[in-house]
């Protein structure tokens, strides 16, 4: 990793581990290990940082949607199951930081970096509302709602990561569960959303469970 590569992946951890507030440039130049005039030299300031950060965590699917967007050889239900499968992936693999991320959104002290974050977080969201408009425009799938399907799915994700414990108590599993590193509750929660949206989108349900045998 180059040393840009290196201070967004130490901001990463520490903001995750101490939150915004908590973290400091010193600390994030010292674990990095550069001078905290570097930090500024790449971003100009914590906030922009932080920015740059989201940036870097959003743009790996903002890359797997646009290829998808354009794959000819997959149907508009095909794409979505990756769509489920990748933000569920992405999401469990850092739930710190999704933790971190959302609570800045639900705050109004840094205005400015909140509307730069939510910007970069919608230019994913579009992209997925564009394979679902692609679907119904195809007559695959049926006229729906598409903003709030992709909420549906985005957030069944996010209040199982909202807390570890409010995530154990609505799957009635004990304390020894680790839902951030449960291979089987990721598998769970994708095939759960699946089949949901089959449900919902498809028009000739029966044909499309006989030709994946989902």
């Amino acid at each position: 990793m180059d040393k840009r590569e290196v201070i967004i992946s130490t901001a990463m951890k520490l903001f995750a581990q101490k939150g915004f507030e908590g973290t400091s440039v010193r600390e994030i130049a010292s674990g990095a290990d550069v001078n905290p005039a570097m930090i500024s030299y790449y971003f100009g300031s914590k906030e922009k940082l932080f920015e740059n950060l989201v940036e870097f965590k959003a743009g790996f699917l903002k890359g797997v949607f646009a290829e998808l967007i354009n794959n000819s050889s997959l149907s508009q239900i095909e794409k979505l199951y990756m769509v489920i499968d990748n933000y569920v992936d992405r999401m469990f693999h850092s739930p710190q930081f999704h933790h971190l991320l959302h609570r800045e959104l639900s705050l109004d002290r840094r205005p400015q970096m909140k509307n730069a974050i939510s910007e970069i977080l919608l230019r994913n969201f579009i992209s997925v509302k564009t394979i679902v408009q692609q679907g119904i425009d195809s007559g695959e799938f049926n006229d729906v709602d598409t903003e709030l399907t992709i909420v549906s799915i985005i957030g069944t994700i996010n209040h199982l990561l909202l807390s570890e414990t409010i995530c154990r108590k609505i799957l009635q599993k004990g304390k020894d569960f680790n839902p951030y590193t449960s291979k089987k509750l990721k598998e769970r929660i994708s095939e759960h959303l699946k089949k949901l949206m089959r449900a919902h989108l498809l028009k000739n349900i029966t044909a499309q469970k006989n030709k994946k045998n989902f």
